[in-house]
């Protein structure tokens, strides 16, 4: 159900010829240009993470992947069937209940939708509005209803329709393969999460229908990455597949991410929330779980996303200033 918190905490969906179908479930098609990998595919390998004889071993994952990709990795397998635990990615909860949720359900309808019922037209500088209007034809063909969104809804939007326009897909199902792995192998799920107190939400829900949040940028970004980087979304995509981390690394694109989650969190809703900084509080307790595991269990399967371990201020980085030895995948 649409809650305020999921609202303010959205990530937007981050990413085009159709592909052909293959007659072998195996069969791997080349990256080029025009073509997106599917069939079975490994995935890259793991990163290690060693404290002495006890280990924790790392899959970054990527999300779009290719649409017609099945995940099958060995070694991911075996490491879960050797290990003793599972570390899941940190998240945030809130104490709502069901009646509870299903009343926010009815309060937050409307709230995607512009103040004042400003059209994008109308809160969008003109020439950007032009760019827009081109990208919408192409993806979204004539919905006028999307007119009425803000920036950061209209846009993820548009990203979604383009990734799965050009073979693409956000539901990869990869987390879930591994949840799956880890309960028949009967691992301890060591889960970082940070419980949200919502005060007031219905009132917090009515002012954010009201105020302007500084989303433009997120705007922008958004529709420059669909201008020029869908070959390389693409590109990325198989990498990830074929286990090319290699070629990953060397795939930097144009992330809209961090202007879109900042539009949200720099909302002073949030700061009432007492969320504004909740990114680096998921990110030092996952930390503090990877060394707790690390000085507890012989073997901790844990999965990131893969920017997480390949940027500059990566999650690696940290564990290495702990200590800790880095082994990157083969």
């Amino acid at each position: 159900m649409p809650t305020l918190l999921s609202l303010l905490l959205l990530i937007s969906s981050l990413s085009f010829a159709k592909e052909k179908t293959s007659n072998k479930s195996n069969e791997e098609v080349i990256a080029i240009d025009s073509v997106v990998v599917y069939g079975i595919q490994k995935g890259p390998g793991l990163w290690k993470v060693s404290n002495g004889e006890n280990t924790l071993w790392i899959l970054g994952t990527l999300s779009p992947l290719p649409k017609r990709m099945k995940w099958e990795s060995l070694e991911v397998e075996m490491v879960i069937n050797d290990s003793q635990a599972y570390l899941v990615p940190p998240s945030v909860t809130a104490d709502i209940g069901f009646f509870q949720g299903l009343s926010l359900a009815t309060s937050a309808i409307g709230i995607k939708k512009n103040p004042d019922k400003k059209k994008l037209k109308d809160v969008v500088p003109a020439e950007i509005y032009a760019r827009w209007l081109v990208l919408k034809k192409k993806y979204l063909g004539r919905n006028s209803k999307i007119e009425k969104s803000r920036p950061i809804f209209a846009s993820s939007k548009l990203f979604d329709k383009a990734i799965t326009k050009i073979g693409l897909t956000h539901n990869t199902k990869i987390e879930k393969k591994v949840r799956k792995l880890a309960k028949k192998s009967k691992l301890k799920f060591i889960r970082p999460t940070i419980k949200i107190d919502l005060n007031e939400p219905k009132s917090a829900i009515k002012k954010f229908k009201k105020t302007d949040i500084s989303d433009l940028e997120c705007f922008y970004k958004t529709l420059e990455r669909l201008e020029g980087d869908l070959n390389i979304m693409r590109l990325r995509a198989n990498a990830w597949a074929r286990g090319d981390v290699t070629e990953l690394k060397q795939l930097t694109f144009v992330n809209q991410n961090k202007s879109c989650i900042s539009a949200i969190l720099s909302n002073d809703i949030a700061k009432d929330m007492g969320i504004e900084d909740i990114q680096q509080r998921l990110r030092n307790l996952w930390l503090k779980n990877a060394k707790d595991a690390l000085n507890t269990n012989k073997s901790t399967f844990a999965i990131l996303p893969i920017s997480s371990l390949l940027s500059e201020n990566s999650y690696l980085k940290s564990l290495a200033e702990f200590g800790f030895q880095i082994k990157d995948p083969k």
